[in-house]
């Protein structure tokens, strides 16, 4: 990964920097060709972290992330992997993340509904997703979220 989410910031490229398009890819462990989106988020948190209102800033970069995405299985599953990302972090209490503030309670109903539409796509388009025979079926990992700190069935928003 070349890009800082500074840069991202600068360029109007936050959408590529959590998708890890282009100069923001990090590749996963194990160089299985598909993006390494926790470390991408890291990145995000560190820089927002020496911000004046970090997580004000964090519900900001979000929602314009998510206004950005469309109804497709790579766009579905980068949403996944980031919200995923969040509530790893944010259950250790990792940067400015505590479990007192929900970054989905800060969503309207109508960017809820688009959370609830895109997994639900790449729930039953998995096998568009790149790299996605290497992976854990959908399914596991989506339970995983659960046991990772999500408390929502983001197939219901």
């Amino acid at each position: 990964m070349k890009g800082y989410f500074d840069e991202a910031v600068n360029n109007n490229e936050v959408t590529a920097y959590l998708n890890g398009e282009g100069d923001y890819f990090a590749p996963e462990e194990g160089n299985m060709g598909y993006h390494n989106h926790i470390i991408n988020f890291m990145g995000m948190l560190g820089y927002l972290e020496k911000q004046e209102h970090p997580y004000q800033l964090l519900v900001k970069y979000f929602r314009l992330y998510l206004s950005s995405l469309k109804e497709d299985a790579l766009d579905g599953w980068n949403l996944f992997k980031n919200i995923g990302c969040y509530y790893t972090l944010r259950q250790d209490n990792s940067y400015f993340l505590t479990k007192n503030e929900d970054l989905m309670d800060e969503l309207t109903a109508e960017e809820k509904k688009k959370i609830g539409v895109l997994c639900r796509y790449v729930r039953d388009n998995f096998d568009k997703v790149p790299g996605s025979a290497q992976m854990y079926p959908i399914k596991k990992q989506m339970k995983m979220e659960i046991k990772y700190g999500c408390p929502y069935n983001l197939l219901t928003f």
